[in-house]
């Protein structure tokens, strides 16, 4: 009988509360139109009081105006059912969302970001600047394409002499080779000091190998691609949070306490010089990574 009675209305806005599971914050009910306006941590919300409600009701309404003179500047897309960002980098804002129907942060909220690749760090923005670590993916694919290459040779003189002992063009089942991938993901990770956000989260899946036929170049142009998105990301992040703030290669960060030897740094650059040989980089990434290990 409870599920049926009677409920009062809002305390937010007096409007109708729902039958079907309201939201329910000390004890009170809330409709649904001033619940979809709660847009915070899981953590956060679970402890939410009243009061504490009523103050984020007028956190939203300001947070409304910076919706209403939000220009669109960049729009980064993960994919359909991920995240999308936008950015505002006329006045420091950004919301994640493509359609401002979340949260709009300025600027300055953000602390700290970093994008990893599974749990290696790639790139990590602060105001103290935007540092770049070195990827072992390139290398460690391009050190599978020989491999690659046995397996995909084996398995197509395998289907031939199976053909020219059918003579037809039949072939028996053949199940996919599974080959673990040099990670499994992107991984975003946002730092805020914000009263409703303390930390957001989302990654975007990384390339995976043709099972039937890898390639280690196929593999690593999406790769790239990936790369160039997080890239991207993390400039638009610097601008929007840290202006003005410098670039700090990771060599360089690095260099007081663990300062790699010159032999060491020459043997990488070769590794990198051998992918660009090869087509699996580009002459821009192979500068950039000389770059970076040079600490320039």
């Amino acid at each position: 009988m409870a599920l049926f009675e009677k409920k009062p209305p809002c305390p937010i806005c007096g409007g109708k509360i729902s039958w079907l599971l309201p939201t329910k914050i000390e004890g009170e009910y809330i409709c649904n139109e001033c619940s979809s306006k709660l847009d915070m941590e899981a953590g956060i919300r679970s402890q939410l009081t009243m009061q504490g409600l009523h103050a984020y009701m007028a956190f939203y309404e300001d947070n409304q105006a910076l919706k209403a003179n939000f220009v669109v500047s960049e729009k980064l897309d993960f994919g359909f059912f991920d995240t999308k960002l936008i950015f505002d980098l006329e006045h420091n804002l950004f919301c994640l969302s493509g359609n401002l129907d979340k949260t709009v942060f300025e600027g300055q909220a953000l602390r700290s970001f970093r994008i990893l690749e599974d749990n290696t760090t790639i790139l990590q923005g602060s105001k103290q600047g935007l540092v770049r670590h070195v990827s072992t993916v390139p290398e460690r694919v391009a050190a599978m394409a020989p491999q690659f290459q046995m397996m995909v040779a084996a398995r197509r003189m395998a289907i031939q002499m199976e053909r020219m002992a059918n003579n037809d063009n039949r072939q028996s089942y053949r199940p996919p080779m599974d080959i673990s991938e040099p990670f499994r993901e992107f991984r975003v990770e946002l730092n805020f000091e914000h009263p409703y956000w303390t930390v957001f989260q989302y990654d975007m899946s990384g390339p995976t190998f043709n099972n039937d036929y890898p390639n280690a170049a196929d593999y690593l142009r999406e790769y790239h691609r990936g790369v160039e998105v997080m890239e991207q990301l993390a400039s638009l992040l610097m601008k929007v949070a840290f202006p003005g703030a410098g670039e700090i290669t990771a060599a360089g960060a690095s260099a007081s306490i663990h300062a790699p030897s010159a032999e060491r740094t020459a043997d990488d650059i070769m590794k990198f010089k051998s992918l660009l040989d090869a087509g699996i980089i580009t002459q821009a990434e192979f500068d950039l990574k000389k770059k970076q290990l040079l600490g320039i």
